[in-house]
């Protein structure tokens, strides 16, 4: 049709190739089918109207489109598709789109199994395009042939490391661009991305909200499936957003054979957080920080995402800061502090759920005093501004005290949440906290005054 592989978006070439998670794929797609429009809606009459006084248009259904897509830095994928005028690319639902096509790794074949188009226009009358994206399920490409999978490599979000642990020879300094864990008895490697520093300073200076910094990647072991891979992939990623108490989602998944050519990627639909740097470990690289946790935490965190008291502690954990106003962030946090609360009690048969449900936050705290034995010293329960706070934002009233007193107990209740659910999950180590005033360390079970109060 003459258009390049980006129209309509020809203008946005750089911004959307440059430091891109997935380069440009090009071919011909079919769509299966797009959601069908309620006839008695007044568009849909107002479309057949139209159709009755126009030259008939082919089912789009019957169509090959030029398609291409391509995932910048931020954001899910963008699948672009051009065709004749008239064929019905609208804002819409659809389903089983497919595209074929060739790339530098060889032939591909995407598939989508769910789609919306966000934007759709025409070209004079002689063509029409429409951008959509993947929605409810992962979208995947596959590349030629079968071949059995050697490694796998996901593109993670918002993760950072300041050095590795593996001498390469290259990168910084000290010669070490690969951070290494073990999960599970399988050695993990973070490796930094092309363009690392420069996309580091856009993210320090706000140019960039979110950003993927690194990739990590694993060998596949004798007799392990691409579900078991995929899962084992996806609970890295889950472990680091608690390091980084934010969503280090995986925007791309790429399994490879013993080459290194890519066999199989997952393009999945992320939650981008606001990349933040306080992370709840110092100094990553250290036996003490990531390698500990992985190797004392990753099969316990595997677990709890399969429990249904624990898989959505999480969440809340790296959603705490995601919020604009302070206010929300506090209900995030009282939200996930009685979650936590709930089912550490519950999972020690201390109560029903049904007794659990009608405890009020004093009384959730005071149980997991007695019946637990937590250690939750008097400063943070001091004036009673933990329950004040808890009922103020539960039920969108004014905050309590002053804003910059919420903000000191939003920290301190934080890393209380932080340090119980890494106690949950086996960790010993030492987390991030405050000093005197300064940026400091202690370990986890130190819930002193001394180490958790900002003020």
């Amino acid at each position: 049709m003459g258009e390049s592989h980006l129209h309509p978006l020809d203008h946005e070439r750089e911004r959307l190739t440059r430091h891109c998670k997935l380069p440009l794929h090009s071919g011909l797609a079919t769509i299966g089918r797009f959601a069908p429009m309620d006839k008695n809606h007044p568009i849909a009459k107002l479309v057949e109207e139209f159709k009755k006084h126009s030259p008939p248009t082919p089912n789009i259904t019957e169509l090959q489109l030029d398609a291409s897509f391509v995932i910048p830095e931020t954001g899910d994928c963008l699948i672009l598709l051009r065709g004749p005028a008239g064929i019905g690319l609208t804002r819409n639902f659809g389903e089983q789109l497919t595209i074929i096509g060739e790339c530098p790794n060889g032939p591909f074949r995407f598939e989508c199994p769910q789609f919306y188009v966000d934007a759709a226009g025409n070209d004079g009358k002689t063509s029409s395009w429409a951008i959509a994206k993947a929605i409810n399920a992962p979208a995947t490409i596959t590349y030629g042939e079968s071949r059995p999978i050697a490694r796998a490599a996901g593109i993670i979000n918002n993760f950072d490391f300041e050095s590795g642990n593996i001498a390469t020879g290259e990168g910084n300094s000290l010669g070490k661009r690969v951070l290494r864990v073990q999960a599970a008895g399988h050695a993990v490697d973070f490796k930094w991305r092309d363009d690392y520093e420069e996309r580091r300073l856009l993210l320090r200076i706000g140019v960039l909200r979110s950003a993927a910094l690194c990739e990590f990647s694993f060998d596949a072991w004798e007799g392990v499936s691409e579900t078991e891979l995929s899962t084992f992939a996806y609970n890295i990623a889950g472990l680091c957003s608690l390091v980084a108490r934010q969503h280090t989602r995986i925007s791309v998944l790429t399994f490879s054979d013993q080459l290194g050519r890519p066999i199989k990627r997952m393009l999945g639909n992320v939650l981008e957080s606001r990349f933040r740097d306080d992370y709840i470990l110092r100094f990553l690289h250290l036996d003490r920080g990531l390698p500990q946790l992985f190797t004392q935490c990753f099969e316990e965190y595997a677990k709890i995402m399969t429990s249904e008291l624990w898989r959505r502690l999480p969440a809340y954990c790296a959603a705490i800061d995601d919020a604009p106003y302070l206010e929300q962030r506090c209900a995030t946090l009282m939200a996930g502090l009685e979650l936590l609360l709930r089912s550490s009690l519950a999972e020690a048969n201390c109560a029903s759920k049904k007794q659990l449900d009608k405890m009020k936050f004093s009384e959730l705290l005071g149980a997991a005093r007695k019946k637990l034995g937590w250690q939750i010293p008097g400063h943070y329960t001091a004036k009673e501004r933990a329950r004040l706070l808890r009922n103020a934002v539960s039920h969108g009233g004014p905050l309590p005290q002053a804003p910059a007193q919420v903000v000191h107990d939003l920290q301190k209740w934080s890393l209380f949440l932080m340090r119980r659910l890494l106690i949950r999950l086996g960790f010993n180590g030492r987390v991030a906290s405050p000093e005197r005033g300064y940026n400091g360390s202690s370990e986890v079970d130190d819930f002193s005054e001394e180490h958790n109060s900002f003020e």
